[in-house]
């Protein structure tokens, strides 16, 4: 009997949870919305690999997370800049609260096309050595193939 995977789906919406559930069965799909629900589940459950979404633009503010403070300062002081910058690269962010809380070994697909950013990704992987990527043009059978790799 072939064990179940469990994949923690992190995104501020509901469409990658109902497309994956719905394309690619199989695995155990849990959800959550920002990272202090990533955290409490990942404290709480087994989890075998997280997809993660990048941009988190409906959910409130204050559930983002990164210091806003240090991100104005990046942003030549725009305070409304660095919200558009936090929620558009949250997932990053994201990733980062996770290697913090000592889950940075855990494999992580990440939502967001880096085909033309070589050198970003594999900085990113330096610090992520389980980060893979998808674009938004994937089929269900390439995200199989990534969760049954990892």
């Amino acid at each position: 009997m072939t064990e179940t995977r469990t994949v923690l789906i992190i995104e501020d919406g509901d469409e990658y949870r109902d497309n994956l559930a719905r394309f690619v069965p199989g695995p155990r799909y849990l959800q959550a919305h920002n990272a202090a629900e990533a955290l409490r589940l990942l404290k709480e459950e087994s989890v075998d690999l997280i997809y993660l979404d990048m941009r988190f633009d409906r959910i409130p503010r204050a559930d983002l997370v990164g210091d806003h403070a240090r991100v104005t300062r990046e942003q030549n002081g725009d305070a409304e800049r660095a919200w558009r910058y936090m929620e558009v690269h949250q997932g990053l962010f994201i990733l980062d609260e996770l290697r913090r809380a000592g889950f940075g070994a855990m494999p992580v697909i990440l939502a967001y096309d880096f085909s033309r950013e070589e050198k970003r990704y594999e900085a990113l992987r330096a610090l992520y050595p389980n980060l893979r990527w998808v674009p938004d043009a994937v089929t269900p059978a390439e995200i199989q193939a990534l969760i049954n790799e990892s």
